[in-house]
């Protein structure tokens, strides 16, 4: 049913319901969004604006799921090029609404297909990171042909001033991408 909703890369002029959908990806699930809900709130409009206008950025893309009807925003992925562990686009910033998830609705599909896109005109694989027992993210990234590669990082979030914690991991996943 993607025909309901609208996929578009976001602009600055978004910032609001970047936010929103954000504040609301933080309380969810604050592993999904890397940051603290406390540490979400006190961002900025300054902050808020840079993070919406990912969409238009030259390294980078954030790609949202409207409700056509409603013009609630019910999804975003974003990805960039390259981190810490290499050059090769990374996605990130992956989140649905809970009311909004699952196959029948389709907007994770449709967002990795925008995000997929994107990253086949900057590289050959696209990489992610993952929380390792999050089993519903793992199967959908597995059935997009996403694999494990065998590398794991501590999960930090963001406004938590307590080391990465060791026993909490992130898992890589990649998958190869045609041009």
């Amino acid at each position: 049913m993607a025909q309901l909703f609208l996929i578009r890369t976001t602009t600055e002029d978004d910032w609001e319901r970047v936010r929103e959908l954000r504040i609301e990806n933080a309380t969810d699930n604050p592993i999904s969004y890397g940051a603290t809900s406390e540490f979400t709130l006190r961002m900025t409009e300054s902050d808020w604006r840079l993070r919406a206008k990912r969409g238009d950025g030259p390294d980078s893309t954030s790609v949202a799921a409207i409700e056509r009807v409603s013009g609630r925003w019910v999804g975003m992925m974003s990805a960039q090029h390259g981190d810490v562990d290499g050059v090769t686009p990374v996605l990130t910033g992956v989140y649905v609404s809970p009311d909004f998830r699952g196959r029948r609705h389709g907007i994770a599909d449709a967002l990795l297909e925008h995000v997929v896109d994107w990253a086949a005109r900057r590289g050959s694989t696209l990489r992610l990171y993952v929380y390792e027992h999050a089993v519903p993210a793992m199967r959908f990234y597995s059935r997009q042909g996403f694999h494990p590669t065998g590398r794991y990082r501590p999960l930090q979030l963001l406004g938590d001033r307590r080391p990465g914690n060791q026993t909490m991991r992130l898992l890589e996943m990649s998958r190869a991408l045609q041009p």
